[in-house]
């Protein structure tokens, strides 16, 4: 788990290397999510806003891996949603985490080695640790 917490870490401090991220540093990049091209890829957008993610999350509802979708609120960042979980010591908070972490993963494995992950098989990912 050392690699979910620096993970979480970075995701909390806005550090992952998203695309936004990545350019926002001076980093020569186009910040144009790869999965859908609708955005800016941000923490907010690649774990919230994009379609796919969308998918991961209504799946693990209907699934029932998850009892209700954790970002219900409109306008608030995945940070402040993360750390209102926290604060009401949710039980679902740790299957959250993982499902961010598979997200993520899904994400490197579409940037990394063209591989695009179905959001079930991001889910199922998860389901099977």
């Amino acid at each position: 788990m050392p690699k979910i917490k620096i993970f979480l870490w970075q995701l909390c401090h806005n550090a992952l290397p998203s695309r936004g991220n990545l350019l926002r540093r001076g980093i020569q990049i186009d910040p144009v999510c790869e999965a859908c091209a609708l955005d800016i890829e941000d923490v907010d957008h690649l774990f919230m806003d994009c379609p796919l993610a969308r998918k991961v999350w209504d799946l693990a509802v209907s699934h029932h891996w998850l009892l209700s979708h954790p970002f219900p609120q409109a306008g608030i960042s995945i940070r402040e949603a993360l750390h209102l979980l926290a604060l009401n010591q949710s039980p679902c908070l740790t299957r959250v985490v993982l499902l961010l972490w598979s997200i993520w993963k899904s994400r490197n494995a579409l940037i990394f080695r063209s591989e695009a992950t179905p959001p079930m098989g991001t889910l199922l990912r998860v389901k099977r640790n």
